[in-house]
Parts: structure tokens; sequence; C-alpha cells
């Protein structure tokens, strides 16, 4: 028996690169016992965590939970590997590459729990960028969450790369000059991208919904927004797409945004039309103008004679309708330019229209009525 005893010392003892058995065992027992405790925590503590985050209304909390399982049962792995190279006497070159290992292996498992959990925890922020964005929030959240996972993807790298003692940058650096070319052919694209920032995030033009007009669009109703292109609904029902880089450079008049309606006209009246029914005529459209309740009041009012033309004397008229509706205003023109016909007709003058008078020197009597029927026979029947 003491022969079988000191046999297991020297197999215990033995040494195997620098390790003896018995510290190999050592370090196995530790690992599997941890391996053990993921399991259990697996079984027990993430499942009841399921459990309860089953039991609230909201699924934020059953998506956390899933994006830290793997992070954390990776966490016992680790936490294992780590008593495992303190427990067992390496060489100090093994020693310090395998505690390397380990801290590698936390500021992966650092920056993985925050790549999985940028999901989740976006919900948090939809407010606000719905606030902040408006019609393009969805795209971007879209690009922001890509954007972020980009950014802790490279500084898990880095992170990684760190605990070896490598200087990434210049490689990040040679790898942003072979980018360049890559960027000069999608310089349309970024010019887009920042358009689309400027008119929708920053200077807020239009929005869905809204008749606007612009050079390279003419007039049409805004259908859709996204970060690289504007979606046009043309009066025609045709659908025309223009990339933000243009239209974010050229003038836009949002006619949705006006403060009122305006109606401007003018109305020509022959020149037999006497300087007192002028003033009837202009007085009668002042006072109507004046009663409607449909006309913004607070606003320029202006009916006045402008000038007196080749075949008319003409008055103009300049105000404004409470109403921004398009069908509504159209409407309002329509009868007030039937009141207007009537007010002219009740004043005994009429409308005048492009005419042309001859005047022949030397003509009287029974001459010029001659003349006359031949330029005009219809009044000749008269």
């Amino acid at each position: 028996m003491e022969f079988k005893v000191d046999e297991f010392r020297v197999v215990w003892n033995s040494d195997f690169f620098g390790v003896t058995v018995g510290e190999m065992a050592i370090a196995a027992i530790v690992l599997f016992v941890f391996i053990l405790m993921r399991k259990f925590f697996a079984r027990t503590v993430i499942a009841r965590l399921k459990r309860w985050a089953n039991l609230t209304e909201t699924d934020v909390d059953d998506q956390i939970i899933a994006a830290l399982q793997q992070p954390l049962m990776f966490l016992f792995f680790i936490i294992g590997l780590s008593f495992a190279v303190q427990w067992i006497s390496f060489d100090v070159q093994t020693e310090e590459i395998l505690i390397r290992i380990v801290k590698s292996m936390i500021a992966f498992t650092i920056f993985w729990t925050g790549f999985r959990l940028v999901d989740p925890i976006s919900i948090f922020f939809d407010r606000l960028l719905v606030r902040l964005a408006g019609p393009v929030a969805s795209e971007v959240k879209n690009y922001l969450l890509k954007f972020l996972k980009i950014f802790l993807f490279g500084s898990g790298i880095v992170a990684v790369l760190a605990q070896w003692g490598i200087d990434p940058w210049p490689y990040f650096a040679g790898i942003g000059v072979l980018s360049l070319p890559f960027a000069f052919a999608a310089k349309d694209t970024v010019s887009n991208l920042f358009g689309g920032i400027k008119l929708i995030l920053i200077d807020r033009v239009f929005a869905v919904g809204d008749w606007i007009e612009a050079p390279s669009i003419g007039q049409g109703t805004v259908e859709a927004i996204t970060l690289s292109t504007v979606k046009i609904r043309k009066f025609s029902k045709a659908v025309q797409t223009v990339p933000n880089g243009i239209i974010a450079n050229e003038p836009i008049t949002n006619w949705t945004r006006m403060s009122n309606r305006r109606i401007k006209m003018d109305i020509g009246l022959v020149y037999s039309t006497t300087s007192e029914q002028f003033e009837t005529i202009l007085g009668k459209i002042r006072d109507y103008i004046a009663a409607d309740e449909r006309v913004d009041h607070s606003v320029t009012e202006m009916v006045h004679m402008v000038a007196f033309n080749a075949s008319s004397v003409d008055i103009n008229l300049y105000y404004f309708t409470i109403t921004k509706d398009w069908v509504a205003w159209r409407d309002i023109v329509e009868e007030h330019m039937l009141v207007f016909m009537k007010i002219v007709e009740e004043a005994g003058s009429s409308f005048a229209f492009p005419s042309q008078s001859i005047y022949v020197e030397g003509l009287e009597g029974d001459n010029l009525s001659v003349v006359n029927a031949a330029l005009d026979p219809q009044e000749s029947k008269v």
C-alpha cells in the first residue's frame, strides 16, 4: 500500500512542460466546478428572471435578459480560467501570456455585452427620436444602431489588441487611405445623406403631406421622406423621387405653411363707365369684402382703380381668406366673382373685352354708318 501511495505521489508531482499533474488536475477541477455553476446559473437564476419578465406587460425586459444570458454564462468560464491560471505555477513568460488571454476575454465580454444590449435598450430612445427626426425617426434609429454596433465592435478589437501591446491605429490609418477611392465613389450618397439631415432634422423645411414647390420638382405633395431621397406625388398623380443632395441646395416654397390664401384679381370695365358708377361699384365691393367673415380682416385689404388700359379701366382686388384649404378657397373666389358681376351689372356698367375703334376722318352721316356696318356686322343689325 505504501508503494502505491509513493507511486501516486510521483505521478502527482511529475512535471509536464513545467506544470505538475497535480496542478493540472486541480485546475481542471476548478474549471469543471465553474462550468457546473454556469449550468446552475442558467437553469435557476436566468430561468427565474425569464419567468418574472414574462409577467410584465412589456417585452423589453425579456430582450435584455436574453441579451445578457450568453455573456453572463461566458463570464463563469473566464472566472474559472482565471482561478486555474492563478493556481498553477507557470513560468513567467507562460503566465504572462495566459494573463493576457484572460484580460482579452474580459475585454471581449464587456464589448460583446454592450453589442447585444444595443437593440433592446434602443426602445427607450424612440420618443426622443420621433421628436427630433419626425418622419425619418425609424431610419435615423437604424443608422444610429448600426453606427453604435460598428463603434462597439471596433472598440472591442482595440481593447483586445491593447492587452497584447499592439497599437491598432497605424493599421486603421492604412485602411483609411485604402478606402479613399470608395469614399470618392460614394460622395453622392454622402451628399444625399447630409442633405437629408439638413432638410429634415435641422431646417425642417417640410413634412409628409406638405405641398411644396422647387425648381427640380415643380409642385407636388410630399409623400415619403428618407435620409437619402424625397418622394413627391405630382398633381398628375405620378411619383417623382429626388435625391436630398439636389433639393437641399434649391429654394423651396412650402405652400402648406402659408398663413392665409390670397385672392388677387383685376376687373376691367368699359370706358363708358362713369365716375359715379365707379364710385358705386368700388364702394359696394369694399363693403361686401369687409362684411365677409371668411376674409381675414387683420391683413391687407385693397380695392382700387389702378390702370387705364387699351380696352378697359381696371380695378385691382387684393385680400386674403382665413381658410388655407384649396377647395374652400376656390369656392370663396367663385362666390365673390359672381357677386362682383352682379354689382357691376346693377351699377349699369359692363366688363370690357379686347376691342378696337377706328375713326375715319371726313366721314359723316350715312357714309359713317356704312363703314361701321362693314367693321361690325352684328352692330349693323341692331
